[in-house]
Order: structure tokens, then sequence, then C-alpha cells
């Protein structure tokens, strides 16, 4: 399997996952002509693209889909409440045959690929993240989250991949300029989850299996590269944990990350 986060952030956010049978991606929040230089740079292709999987309806994570489901023939699946709130100049152009309405806690299958949504806390309509399963391995991609119920800690536990969201550093945040009540909507359960609360939740998440963290959805103004792996050490470190074993990383808005092969 093959994995390669192409951008993530409040700009656009886009992975691709390749099994031995099958291509997909992970929402489609930038241009198609970046998807396709970003994955030519990696010399990966669209060809043969089977489906697009999205999240929600925020415009950093669906800008792309008009023009990739014109010129190939792939399946979006969506949750029926996200594709009624997709912005009117995206959902009207979305043909009939090629949308596949999927259901949180409900899994289905695309070719050898197995796929499990589940419901996130975010400020959408009906946000979820998605559990992988295909060769084999599991891969968890969950970004625009505010918090993590205790109740999906079960189902997440002891994936190959994680790409989870690690949006701001909690100081950044609130002594930025940005204005208050966004600050406290960021920093709300229905917003997204600081360095801190996702290293904390990493610590319970990672097994045996775990060989990669891809940290995701970076703020370009409240986060830093730098500042999410310190956090994640400091963290990891208070549980006996080496951030070093888990080979962690943190994903670009401009910048697709290597491949990464399980």
């Amino acid at each position: 399997m093959k994995l390669c986060v192409l951008a993530s952030g409040s700009g656009g956010n886009v992975t691709y996952l390749e099994s031995k049978g099958t291509k997909i991606l992970l929402d489609c929040g930038i241009t198609y002509k970046q998807i396709s230089q970003r994955l030519n740079s990696q010399e990966l292709s669209l060809d043969n693209l089977d489906a697009i999987l999205v999240t929600h309806e925020h415009t950093d994570h669906v800008k792309g889909i008009n023009v990739l489901l014109k010129r190939h023939n792939s399946v979006c699946y969506l949750t029926e409440a996200t594709h009624d709130s997709l912005y009117f100049k995206v959902k009207e152009n979305l043909k009939e045959h090629q949308l596949s309405f999927i259901t949180p806690n409900e899994s289905f299958t695309i070719k050898d690929i197995e796929v499990l949504p589940i419901s996130i806390s975010h400020d959408a309509e009906d946000a979820v993240g998605f559990i992988i399963y295909t060769e084999g391995k599991k891969v968890v991609y969950i970004t625009d989250i505010g918090y993590l119920p205790a109740k999906d800690i079960e189902v997440l536990k002891n994936a190959d991949i994680y790409v989870f969201e690690s949006n701001y550093d909690i100081t950044m945040l609130f002594t930025s300029e940005r204005p208050y009540y966004l600050k406290q909507r960021i920093d709300s359960i229905k917003g997204h989850m600081s360095n801190n609360d996702s290293a904390y939740n990493m610590t319970k998440l990672i097994g045996e299996n775990t060989k990669q963290i891809i940290l995701a959805h970076p703020s370009r103004e409240c986060n830093s590269k730098e500042l999410a792996i310190k956090t994640y050490d400091e963290v990891f470190k208070d549980y006996d944990l080496k951030i070093t074993d888990y080979n962690l990383v943190v994903a670009s808005q401009d910048v697709p990350t290597k491949i990464f092969e399980i």
C-alpha cells in the first residue's frame, strides 16, 4: 500500500492512497491542476482513479471535485447531509451516477479496500473520518476534529498509519491577532485540535503495528512544524514513548510528503 499527503491545511487537503488494485483520494480540496502536478512529482497519477472520499463540505476539502469528476470516471463517497450542504456551484455540477452516499459507522468496500466512516466533532453538517483496511493494513485518516471521544478509541487503535490533526499551538493561537470569536471557535470541541491534545490522544491510539504518524492540517499562522514535533516529543516522553519509534512527520500545505509504503 502507498500513501502520500498531497496537501494539508486550511488552504486545501488531499491525500492519495493506493492498494494493489485500487486508487482513492481522501478529500479533494485543491485544484485539479495542483493535484495532478503534485502526483506527477511523486511519479504517481490520477489514471484509473476509483474514488474520492469526502470528510465534510468545507471548501478546503472539496474544491477540486467538480473538475476531477468531469475528467475521470470516479465515484465520490460522502454522507447525504454533506452533499446537501455543499456550495451550490459544487453540488449542481456533480452527476448522480458519480455519487455514493455513506453512513457513519457503516462500512463499505471499494474493490479491495474496506472503509469505515466514523462521525467526528467539527462545525460541519456531518463530518466524518475514515478507517481504511487493505492488504492486512489499517490507515486512520482524521482531520478537522475538535475532540476525540473515548468511545472511538478502541476502533481507532493500533493502525499502521495515522493521518491525524495537529492544527495549532495554544499559545500562538491566543496571542495571535485573530478575532477572539475565531480563537474560541478553533479551540472548541467543534473546532480543531491543538498539538497538545493531538499528542495526548495519539498516546492512546498507537500500538505495535503503528509505523507512521503524519500530523495533518497545521495552521500557517498558529503553528509550526518545529512546535508540533516538540510538543509530541514532550507528551510522548511523559508516557515513556519515543516519537522516533513512529516516524513522526508534519504534512505541508504546499509540498507533498514522500510516499509511505507499508
